[in-house]
């Protein structure tokens, strides 16, 4: 759909009707202009000169007007998934894998070693990458639940926001429960058109109230979600996995019971604990081979100014009339 970002500029559109009614050509003298032939092709050149002129004006009309093409919601058809990568950004994910860093250690001075975050976070950008056709949705969480992206499939917006919260360390507490439920209301409004994935990156240390949990289960069931789990374990830390009675598990390991809720929902659910980077990348290879089903979305072609192309028609057009100009003949 065509439109005006300055719509009284048309009110100059009559001048278009100039040169059909003026020639502006140059006048000749002949002795007997009653005995010269009929000449159909000058008349044709002369209606031909006529029009482009009519079209030269209207174009630089149109500049002025502001010529636009607007935003457009065209639907495709893919392979792929509606994605939301929940990141947790609490100061947790600023210290390293339990195994498997170049570090023997965590440096002392931030910036100068390879964090969890930091690696989830490149290998996230590039699952992204490799998923051109999907639709991804970025959320982080600490303190407070922090909406970053919505569903979109341009892919530098969405490599552009997995990069931004790389720069500048996290904060101290986790708030899992309320980034969930946060990220899940994504979907809100959104056709179901195909696959739809949650993938919580986290190190854990975070509790869920019962209120939480149920509100956590409708959503997931509500908007048909399937939850994945990048548990990236920390050094000394036993993991979700690890034989700890539940009363120790509450104080020491709270990611086991919050798994132990996410496993007994019956809902599409599956956790991956990332122990080094390797395990990391394999785990995300394997979330990316599962979640390639067909699905359909809506893609955004934004919003497009053409009055640099009506200019560019209307020079064009009187370059056309200058160089007709100059194979006037001036004298008989």
């Amino acid at each position: 759909m065509l439109d005006l970002e300055h719509p009284a500029a048309l009110l100059l559109l009559p001048l278009a009707l100039v040169p059909l009614i003026v020639h502006g050509q140059s006048t000749v003298v002949h002795a007997a202009v009653d005995l010269l032939p009929e000449d159909g092709l000058s008349r044709a050149i002369d209606a031909g000169l006529r029009l482009l002129g009519a079209l030269a004006v209207a174009a630089m009309v149109l500049g002025i007007g502001g010529l636009y093409r607007a935003e457009q919601r065209v639907e495709r058809i893919g392979q792929g998934a509606q994605d939301v990568l929940l990141i947790d950004s609490s100061g947790s994910m600023d210290s390293l894998f339990a195994v498997g860093n170049d570090q023997r250690g965590r440096a002392a001075v931030w910036g100068t070693y390879t964090s969890k975050g930091q690696v989830a976070r490149r290998l996230l950008a590039e699952y992204a990458a490799r998923r051109p056709q999907d639709t991804f949705a970025l959320f982080l969480f600490s303190g407070n639940p922090i909406p970053v992206l919505p569903l979109t499939a341009k892919q530098d917006l969405v490599q552009a926001a997995i990069a931004a919260g790389a720069i500048e360390r996290g904060l101290a507490s986790t708030d899992l429960a309320n980034g969930l439920i946060r990220s899940l209301q994504f979907f809100e409004g959104k056709p179901f058109t195909g696959s739809r994935i949650v993938m919580l990156v986290s190190d854990g240390a975070a509790h869920l109230t019962v209120p939480q949990q149920d509100r956590i289960k409708y959503l997931l069931e509500k908007y048909r979600v399937s939850l994945y789990w990048l548990y990236l374990r920390t050094q000394f830390s036993p993991g979700l996995f690890a034989d700890v009675d539940a009363g120790t598990a509450e104080q020491v390991v709270p990611e086991q019971a919050v798994h132990a809720f996410f496993s007994g929902m019956g809902l599409p659910y599956r956790a991956f604990s990332a122990e080094n980077p390797a395990a990391l990348k394999e785990a995300i290879a394997e979330v990316d081979a599962l979640q390639n089903l067909p699905m359909r979305y809506e893609d955004v072609i934004p919003r497009r100014d053409l009055s640099a192309w009506c200019y560019g028609a209307g020079l064009a057009l009187l370059l056309v009339l200058l160089g007709a100009r100059t194979c006037e003949v001036q004298r008989w």
